[in-house]
């Protein structure tokens, strides 16, 4: 057991193609990077990868197991940040930026990549399989940094300079970002979300502030609110503020925003008169939060931006509008209260008749089931349906939703299809359909099995095809 330094290995470049961090990834003759804090896990992992004839492995000296295969280092942490220089050699000359929140983070990001132009890629939730031919584990909202880098170093990526990651509760508190540094970082709101794992709102935000810290960014852009002026009174990196008021770094003076967006700011004492052909329930927000974080990254000022505003467009899933008759169906991932909500409000300002379709994840947190159900109090007929409901009984979901909206205006209809038919048929002049919860997925889990399910292509379907 001693400390370890991979330059003196004389690894070849066959070798390093070969480096893999998980033992779901090994196959013979891979040179596998493993730790955890629990031991029994460590050595479970470390005896499949001699079962699948790894043709190395390096881990800390918390290992049990030994085997001529298997260098214990004292150093694992700096073994680790070696190997990231031999995956990505020039990955720490790129340009990083960290976007965290309950709500918003994949919208935002999405801005960000279209602003900044090429050279710039963006990694969150709706890329599912952006890393099908690098790992075999499940996908994750934030990868792993040392699959992100082997992504970034292939032949056709690496041109990419500007690398936009969604930071998920869950990766800050696992560190899953340890060994880069973000220029600038985003935080969009906070609600309730992921107590399955956190267990309370205190929990979380500590969880979201760690992006905050000096040890991940070098600055950040936050929004004039409650949650948001917590974290600049708690972190001590440079930080800038959207708002309403004077002392604003980027400050709102007007805005429209339906059937598109129209923002008036002002920006370091300079007005803009900005035109997105977008719209949704805070996308303006997102937008602005993705504008500054461009502009405060001192990467290039407004000015060399503003070309690229008219060509944004919202990602997939995320307020998708289509078109029927004289109506609207929106197909949004919306699926936390707040999120569900802000969606409701936002259309009962535009529409005569809001009809709601929406379910919630099994296996995850059940006490916001009912929240679920107050959040659509504005709507005028809601459908619950299936989400997700993985291995809990469907009834079950459904009945705890159903304790927190008005039973006059709602009904069940665990088929997915059919309720989304069923919302269609009921529309009339001026109403929207809104089918929340699952926006870009491709599947619906149930009963352990994934079903081949998308909602704007159902919809598409339904209806004859969309031009």
């Amino acid at each position: 057991m001693k400390k370890l330094n991979l330059r003196d290995l004389n690894l070849s470049q066959n070798d390093i193609n070969k480096f893999v961090n998980s033992s779901t990834d090994v196959e013979r003759d891979s040179i596998l990077f493993i730790d955890n804090v629990n031991v029994e896990k460590l050595d479970r992992y470390v005896n499949d990868a001699l079962t699948k004839n790894a043709k190395k492995i390096f881990t800390s000296e918390k290992c049990n197991i030994s085997n001529e295969k298997i260098l214990k280092v004292s150093n694992y942490e700096e073994v680790l940040n070696q190997a990231y220089s031999f995956i990505c050699p020039d990955y720490d000359k790129k340009t990083y930026f960290g976007i965290t929140g309950t709500n918003g983070k994949t919208t935002t990001g999405h801005y960000l990549e279209q602003i900044l132009g090429n050279n710039t890629i963006f990694i969150g939730t709706n890329n599912e399989n952006l890393f099908s031919d690098i790992t075999n584990e499940k996908h994750l909202t934030s990868p792993k940094l040392f699959n992100i880098l082997k992504f970034l170093s292939k032949p056709k990526n690496r041109t990419y300079e500007n690398v936009i990651l969604e930071a998920s509760s869950h990766a800050l508190d696992q560190e899953r970002f340890k060994g880069i540094k973000f220029n600038t970082s985003g935080f969009t709101n906070l609600s309730r979300d992921h107590f399955d794992y956190h267990k309370n709102i205190n929990n979380y935000f500590e969880a979201k502030l760690k992006l905050f810290s000096k040890n991940l960014s070098d600055k950040f852009v936050y929004f004039d609110s409650e949650w948001g002026n917590k974290i600049e009174e708690k972190s001590v990196i440079p930080s800038f503020k959207i708002g309403n008021n004077n002392d604003s770094n980027l400050r709102i003076l007007g805005e429209k925003l339906f059937p598109n967006i129209n923002l008036k700011i002002q920006i370091n004492e300079v007005k803009h008169d900005i035109n997105l052909n977008v719209t949704g329930p805070k996308f303006n927000l997102n937008f602005l939060l993705a504008l500054s974080m461009a502009h405060f990254s001192e990467k290039l000022n407004i000015q060399n931006y503003e070309e690229n505003f008219q060509n944004i467009q919202n990602p997939k899933g995320r307020f998708e509008m289509i078109n029927y008759k004289s109506n609207k169906i929106v197909v949004d991932y919306a699926h936390t209260p707040d999120a569900i909500k802000t969606t409701v409000d936002f259309v009962t300002q535009y529409f005569s008749n809001v009809i709601v379709i929406f379910g919630a994840g099994g296996d995850r947190d059940t006490e916001k089931r009912l929240l679920m159900g107050n959040a659509t109090k504005n709507a005028d007929k809601i459908i619950i349906t299936n989400d997700n409901p993985r291995h809990e009984d469907p009834e079950k979901i459904a009945n705890d939703i159903l304790g927190g909206c008005d039973k006059e205006k709602t009904v069940v209809m665990l088929d997915r299809k059919e309720a989304i038919s069923y919302g269609i048929n009921q529309l009339k002049d001026n109403s929207v359909l809104l089918v929340l919860g699952k926006g870009h997925e491709m599947h619906q889990e149930i009963n352990n099995k994934k079903i081949n399910f998308n909602d704007f292509d159902y919809i598409s379907d339904f209806l004859g095809g969309i031009s």
